[in-house]
Formats: C-alpha cells, structure tokens, sequence
C-alpha cells in the first residue's frame, strides 16, 4: 500500500548515480580570510535547469548565500552543474573558492 508519506519520500530521493546527499566545497571570505565549508543539499538547494536555461549541458543549479563565523560580509554563489554534479561554471561575489 502507497500511502501520501511513501509518495513523498520518493520526491526527496537523491537522484540514481550520486552517492550523497549533499554537494561539498570551500569558500574563503575576502575581507577577514576565513575559510568557510559550505554544505548544499541535492535535494532542496539545488534546482534542477529545464531546456534553454544556463550554459550548455547544465543540468543544476545552486544560488546560495554564506555568511562566516568572523565578520558580517556575505558571499553570494552562483554554481551550475552537469550530469553526476560536475561542475559546469561557477561565480563569486564576495570571496574566492578553495580549490
């Protein structure tokens, strides 16, 4: 028996071929230096990108805010990703990613 609960758990599913939840990187403040990890969730803070929207072969995308432990500057991302979360282009206002 499928009840609601069954039927949204399948929404909230990671997608087959990745083998976590989440997508993980740094980014380091430019005014105070901090390094910062930042955690994205698959499945409620990246979107998925439909047909003529984004760069060529995008398939994701993550726009995200992050505020450090250090000071009040925020860093803002912008990151698209293709097929097994790869990243595709990538943009940073505020701070660079550690690479």
């Amino acid at each position: 028996m499928s009840g609601f609960l069954d039927k949204l758990k399948d929404f909230f599913t990671v997608p087959e071929g990745s083998s976590s939840k989440f997508v993980k990187f740094n980014v380091i403040c430019a005014r105070c230096g901090e390094e910062i990890p930042v955690r994205a969730s698959k499945t409620s803070d990246i979107s998925r990108v439909y047909e003529g929207e984004g760069p060529a072969g995008a398939e994701y995308f993550l726009r995200k805010e992050i505020l450090g432990n250090n000071c009040n500057n925020l860093i803002y991302i912008s990151i698209y990703f293709g097929p097994g979360y790869k990243v595709i282009s990538r943009e940073i206002t505020g701070g660079e990613f550690a690479d």
